[in-house]
């Protein structure tokens, strides 16, 4: 359990926003299908394809900010494309377009997302945001929610070139925050990526575990909760309530 917390943490997509990706994507090729007479559905089975070739050569790099701009999604969807013997640019290039755009609809703040940030400022306690990805698109996300200044750092792996679970994200976090782990706080919806990454970083952990999951890993100590709400208790009473 962490001492008086100080500051806490949060991950991004899954956490305080809702993960849209999916639904951004069905958004794209079904747009695609309608101005170019595909397939809804082979433009989402291509796409599928693609994302999977793609990430297993480039997403930890991507990740990583060695990849520049949307130099990722622009490759899936050459490469989604292709398969319909369709891959020149500007076409690539408005399914990239529609993609970007789908997902500033898509990602969308949970309820108690902003009830939270406003309680933690009002408490005085310090707000970080660390998340993986590209700083770029994850600060966009931030700014299309409406949330960006709640944040007094915000440190995405594309801008160090280190992801979590690495504790080293953490840690950095921590330096910038002026905050020594033993009083801070992280909280995110990834078991791995963020108990185990915080954990490991000397920080109090909280998972955000909305489906009521069993603990892949129960010998690594977290806070185990169904709500952001939660994290309150974290802060103001040093416990929260499990199973809520």
């Amino acid at each position: 359990m962490t001492d008086t917390a100080r500051a806490v943490c949060f991950d991004l997509d899954g956490t305080l926003v809702r993960d849209g990706a999916a639904e951004a994507i069905d958004r794209t090729a079904n747009e695609l299908a309608r101005r170019h007479g595909f397939s809804a559905d082979d433009v989402l089975e291509a796409n599928a394809s693609a994302w999977r070739a793609c990430w297993s050569e480039q997403g930890d790099r991507w990740m990583r900010g060695r990849l520049v701009g949307d130099a990722l999604p622009r490759d899936i969807w050459r490469r989604t494309l292709t398969l319909f013997g369709r891959d020149e640019q500007a076409l690539v290039d408005e399914a990239v377009e529609l993609h970007i755009d789908a997902e500033r609809e898509t990602f969308t703040l949970f309820e108690e997302s902003v009830d939270v940030l406003d309680e933690l400022r009002a408490l005085g306690i310090r707000i970080g945001l660390i998340t993986n990805g590209p700083a770029a698109s994850q600060r966009a996300k931030l700014s299309a929610a409406g949330i960006e200044e709640y944040f007094d750092i915000v440190v995405a792996s594309g801008d160090l070139g280190v992801v979590k679970p690495e504790a080293g994200i953490f840690r950095h976090a921590l330096d910038e925050l002026g905050v020594p782990a033993s009083h801070a706080v992280h909280v995110g919806d990834n078991f791995d990526a963020d108990v185990v990454g915080a954990t490991d970083a000397g920080m109090t952990a909280v998972w955000i575990n909305r489906e009521s999951t069993p603990a892949p890993r129960p010998d690594v100590p977290h806070l185990d909760s169904r709500s952001l709400c939660d994290v309150l208790d974290v802060v103001t009473q040093g416990s929260a309530r499990h199973g809520r």
